[in-house]
């Protein structure tokens, strides 16, 4: 028999019963009552003195046990969400677990934490859809216990009941002869306290906060201001193979150069048809107004040669080793950048 103490209750379990319970709470009650969770802040394990090299969210929350009787909780698991307030819709990000045993007086709260790690593209994810606005999670909590309850006891929806056995059996606890063993899983929401909600919103600056204690501290918000007003069917052609490039580029470098090598061309065609390509190349003398020799104009030919071999694959060809998201992310921001600049000055060199 294995014996485990918790305060002054002495529980004993029969392995023979019930051997491959990992995650699960101990509540000596004749009438059980459901535990609730309140968000308390989102933040990093360094928060709480935890060393941890990977991408890892803390979700602090606070449990009460409403019931008369001391709560052991051995793990609580959440299917973490985050969603958006232009769109209806969750977008799953993972499994949020938690690592530590918790002990819940009768009545009271107590503090507890669930980890959530995350990869780089969930953090671009994230980051996309939040478009500059607070973070909004939604957290629905599980957890694994068992418990003595009377066969009278009618059990909440959200709970599911599996009988174990008499208590008597496996319990070395003074309960009535009717009582029963169930392992019981729970489905609880993780309120947010402020609002009452299970939408749990994250402000900006605590958002921010959290990006730099994971290691993002020098990322700077950069606005670039939008192409408008655009008619030209190249023009319309090239952002939208830009746009396909930054898509792409949380799951294929390679794709997303060739969607950006696109963008090129488009742009190409766009001055074309403006009367800004002499012998298929583009003059750039003839869209800034300056000389063929200026430095100014030597400079940008230079710039969109180079985004140029920098978008054709093939010069990769057994070194794709070498780009990097941030090689990506370079050249899609330079071609807008560049096409914005270009458009500016054709609509003012055109007669």
């Amino acid at each position: 028999m294995d014996n485990h103490r918790f305060g002054q209750n002495h529980i004993t379990i029969n392995p023979a019963v019930y051997s491959n319970t990992v995650n699960f709470l101990f509540i000596p009650l004749q009438v059980y009552a459901m535990l609730t969770a309140e968000f308390v802040r989102l933040g990093v394990p360094k928060d709480y003195g935890e060393d941890y090299e990977g991408l890892r969210l803390v979700f602090e929350i606070r449990l009460h046990n409403p019931a008369q009787y001391v709560a052991y909780v051995l793990g609580i698991d959440g299917n973490v969400f985050t969603v958006s307030r232009q769109s209806p819709r969750m977008y799953y990000l993972g499994q949020a677990r938690s690592l530590m045993l918790v002990q819940i007086s009768p009545k009271e709260y107590t503090a507890t934490r669930i980890y959530l790690d995350l990869r780089h593209d969930d953090l671009e994810f994230i980051e996309k859809l939040r478009a500059g606005e607070n973070l909004r999670f939604t957290v629905n909590l599980s957890t694994q216990f068992i418990a003595c309850v009377p066969q009278q006891f009618i059990p909440p929806q959200n709970c599911q009941y599996i009988p174990i056995g008499p208590c008597a059996q496996t319990l070395s606890l003074s309960l009535a002869p009717q009582s029963q063993l169930y392992l019981i899983k729970c489905y609880i929401p993780l309120k947010d306290p402020r609002s009452n909600s299970s939408i749990i919103e994250v402000d900006r600056d605590t958002w921010l906060n959290v990006l730099s204690k994971l290691g993002f501290k020098h990322v700077r918000v950069i606005e670039v201001p939008a192409i408008t007003s655009v008619v030209n069917e190249h023009a319309k052609a090239a952002i939208e193979h830009l746009d396909k490039a930054w898509e792409l580029m949380s799951t294929n470098y390679e794709e997303a150069l060739n969607a950006a090598r696109k963008a090129l061309e488009e742009l190409k065609s766009y001055a074309k048809d403006l009367g800004f390509v002499d012998n298929d190349k583009i003059n750039f003398a003839k869209i800034y107004g300056a000389s063929p020799d200026s430095g100014l104009v030597r400079v940008v030919d230079g710039i969109f040669r180079g985004l140029w071999d920098l978008c054709n694959v093939g010069s990769h060809a057994g070194r794709s080793g070498l780009i990097k998201r941030a090689d990506v992310e370079f050249v899609i921001t330079t071609i807008y950048m560049l096409m914005k600049s270009m458009q500016e000055n054709m609509k003012i060199q055109q007669p």
